[in-house]
């Protein structure tokens, strides 16, 4: 059901995407593989391992690595998008001055083999894409170490082409971090109706807001979303509810959750903050100066919103490898139910699995959490239950080596 505070005109393949993209899955358009879940996810190098990508077949209970190709996305790894039978890889490392990479591989149906067909200047340092527009032909990336946002017509998955960028510049705040020195967007999140795209600027402490056209792909500027000084906004994701249309967006430097409820104006998006508080509940204290918030997620439901946080190692886990194996110090997902108003009540707080859990996902259906754990070198899939929004327990865990970076699940849809 469309809220009133939204566009009417909202085709159908837009509401499509956004049920999909709530659960922080854009699925491949092709049937499952013999029944199998695949999982693919993305690794960064580290003094043993060149970046790679992996596929993980999941079936009958169980997790298996059924391909792993180095060094074919180049170091750094960071995003994946599917779009038909292709899968576009950003490449975080710079190629030159100005330039990183988006590599495009057509996959095979059962995710064994990766073909590259062409490669992509983008703007330094892309780690987030989101797909838009009219059947979703546009793509666009925020650019970290750029400090820049993109887009790229994708109406054929073989041939994508650059169409629109723009960089920013700041002036750093007294007492900023080095995260903070220039302009560092982080994500990129598309608005309900499909006419925005916001992106969380870690480095500047905005949310830039940007108006697209449907139909050209081409983009504007509108009127930025302020945080707080030093908080480093990283993730952030929408929800629809009876209310209206909320904004939720986690931020890496001052771990908090900020919320604000959002009404539609011809040219921009209007913010009303509505709450900010600490990602491990109200009333607490995060301790360490390593401890860094990262993933935010909202369940397919709109009822739920998930966020991690890393190095913080405060939960006794079982390990999800081998759960005969002795106990493991785990990072935490917290899942807060979304109240009425666009509020959260913490109602839980799960082991991700192991440590620095940068990035996870949900299925289409909401029943699995696949978490990507940078630090413990694996991938762990975690049950839900649906009706509860409970996270209930570890299927299993692959240790891919390198870094883990990214993890998402493949599955049937009709918005490809």
């Amino acid at each position: 059901m469309l809220l009133p505070n939204i566009p009417r005109a909202v085709d159908k393949s837009t509401q499509c995407f956004y049920k999909s993209l709530a659960s922080g899955v854009i699925a491949f358009g092709l049937p499952t593989f013999a029944s199998a879940t695949l999982i693919f996810a993305t690794s960064t190098g580290n003094s043993t391992d060149p970046g790679f990508l992996s596929t993980i077949k999941y079936a009958n209970g169980k997790l298996e690595v059924v391909n792993k190709q180095p060094s074919i996305c180049g170091d750094y790894p960071s995003w994946l998008e599917f779009v038909g039978d292709h899968i576009y890889c950003l490449d975080e490392a710079e190629t030159s001055i100005s330039t990183s990479s988006l590599y495009n591989f057509q996959v095979t149906r059962d995710g064994t083999n990766f073909t590259l067909i062409n490669k992509l200047d983008t703007l330094r340092g892309p780690v987030s894409s989101v797909r838009y527009g009219q059947n979703l032909k546009g793509l666009a990336i925020a650019a970290y170490a750029g400090g820049g946002f993109q887009s790229l017509d994708i109406s054929n998955p073989a041939a994508p082409k650059a169409l629109q960028n723009s960089t920013s510049t700041i002036s750093p705040k007294p007492g900023a971090k080095d995260q903070q020195e220039t302009s560092h967007p982080h994500a990129v999140v598309l608005d309900p109706a499909g006419n925005f795209i916001a992106v969380p600027d870690l480095g500047a402490d905005l949310i830039r807001i940007f108006k697209v056209d449907k139909n050209t792909l081409r983009y504007v500027e509108s009127p930025t979303v302020p945080t707080p000084d030093l908080s480093g906004p990283r993730h952030g994701a929408f929800a629809l509810l009876d209310s209206g249309t909320y904004f939720y967006v986690v931020t890496e430097l001052s771990n908090q959750i900020i919320g604000w409820k959002v009404t539609y104006n011809s040219n921009r998006l209007d913010f009303d903050e509505k709450f900010i508080i600490p990602t491990h509940g109200p009333g607490t204290t995060v301790s360490g100066r390593a401890v860094k918030a990262s993933e935010l997620v909202i369940s397919p439901d709109n009822k739920f919103l998930l966020v991690s946080s890393r190095f913080d190692e405060t939960l006794d886990s079982s390990d999800p490898e081998d759960n005969a194996a002795e106990r493991i110090k785990s990072d935490p997902i917290f899942n807060y139910a979304i109240q009425a108003d666009g509020t959260l009540r913490l109602q839980q707080v799960f082991a991700a699995g192991g440590s620095n859990p940068r990035q996870f996902s949900l299925s289409k259906d909401g029943s699995l959490v696949v978490s990507a754990l940078q630090a413990s070198g694996r991938v762990a899939l975690i049950k839900r239950d649906v009706q509860t929004g409970n996270l209930t327990e570890f299927i299993g865990a692959v240790h891919l080596g390198g870094m883990p970076t990214f993890a998402k699940i493949k599955e049937d849809t009709n918005c490809a």
